[in-house]
């Protein structure tokens, strides 16, 4: 199979699925995942599929074991993988051996993904600031002013935060 949308490991001719066994908890916990991200308006596939992903074991997921463990096609695992890879969340993880590629969630995804989300909170900023500069005579500047600040303010806030996580996240790491 070809395309842009195939990614590598999710033909017929990977291994079949190993024992990745759910429990009602982990089903229902990766079905909120998938509302969550389709509330966002996410694709609801790659919502169930990270959501999977968080609760696999450590060495990933195939496509075939995530199509398996959310009783979907195989296809729609090729599209939710893409995604949750070009968002940052999720990496390839070769296995030697395997002919499959195993799927997990990047580590630092959640930082990545916040980064992604500030460089649209500066985008929202330079609107209101354009929109500003924009005003006819006598419109209300009041909600417009009002975006500015606010995302000026979470754009002055945001990267002490960020370096508070990147320094915490180096000190876990060096005492694990």
């Amino acid at each position: 199979m070809s395309g842009a949308g195939h990614v590598r490991g999710i033909s017929d001719q990977s291994t079949s699925p190993t024992s990745f066994a759910t429990t009602a908890e982990s089903g229902q916990f990766m079905e909120r995942a998938g509302l969550l991200f389709e509330m966002v308006g996410m694709p609801r596939t790659a919502g169930r599929v990270l959501g999977a992903l968080l609760v696999a074991p450590a060495g990933g997921l195939t496509p075939a074991e995530l199509a398996a463990a959310l009783q979907a096609s195989r296809a729609s695992m090729s599209g939710a993988i893409k995604s949750l890879t070009l968002m940052g969340l999720a990496e390839r993880v070769p296995n030697p051996g395997e002919r499959a590629d195993r799927f997990r969630v990047r580590p630092n995804a959640w930082a990545t993904l916040t980064e992604q989300g500030n460089r649209k909170l500066q985008t929202l900023h330079d609107l209101a600031a354009e929109g500003l500069r924009a005003l006819p005579p006598g419109a209300d500047t009041a909600p417009l002013r009002e975006t500015e600040l606010f995302y000026g303010h979470w754009l002055r806030l945001f990267p002490a935060v960020l370096e508070e996580w990147h320094q915490f996240n180096q000190e876990k790491e060096k005492t694990a």
